[in-house]
């Protein structure tokens, strides 16, 4: 039975030390939950020309031609029309694994279209003989090149030489609101090319 009260006061006079420690020290500033707007956007880089290619680690990647289409046929025979105020942009790119081993493939969701301050990203197109990047396995081969097409959902009154197509490698999204310096996670590289000929 000592041996027992002993263990209750132990108990009780710990609890009281948590209990009365934190009267002790000043609470801890508030974390910001958003960061604040920096002084300087990152900005976007200088435009790679049609046909033009990038090396990125492992992969030579080059956009090979953009075209705009109202419609579409689809690998099943029938015909795709786009929302009410939108038209199809399709973007050919060559990926080339240049490296010595096999890579994964980058995800779609890698690929954007810029038009103005809009990012658009891609969907899953089924044109009838246009392989969808969607489409491939998953890993690119030592040597192995492919070739594909992402099919994105524009604003009817973009052209050509207003559309921008970016390779982002190591994100998801263009992120120009934040200086890199002041948060590092902001700077990923872009790429871009312009989808006029």
């Amino acid at each position: 039975m000592p041996h027992l009260i002993k263990k209750s006061i132990f108990l009780w006079s710990c609890w009281w030390v948590m209990l009365l420690s934190p009267a002790c020290y000043p609470a801890p500033a508030p974390v910001q939950a958003y960061p604040p707007t920096p002084a300087a956007n990152q900005p976007l880089p200088t435009l790679v020309p049609t046909g033009h290619e990038i090396v990125y680690k492992d992969f030579r990647v080059t956009m090979s031609q953009a075209e705009v289409t109202a419609s579409y046929v689809t690998e099943y025979g029938s015909s795709r029309k786009p929302a009410s105020g939108t038209k199809f942009l399709w973007v050919q790119i060559l990926l080339k694994n240049v490296g010595q081993k096999e890579r994964p493939l980058p995800a779609p969701e890698h690929f954007s279209v810029l038009y103005g301050a809009s990012e658009f990203k891609p969907g899953y197109g089924h044109r009838l003989e246009h392989t969808d990047y969607a489409v491939l396995k998953p890993v690119v081969y030592q040597g192995q090149q492919l070739e594909a097409w992402l099919r994105f959902e524009i604003p009817a009154s973009a052209e050509l030489k207003d559309l921008q197509f970016a390779f982002l490698p190591e994100s998801f999204q263009i992120s120009t609101a934040f200086a890199p310096t002041d948060y590092p996670w902001a700077d990923h590289p872009i790429y871009l090319w312009s989808c006029a000929p």
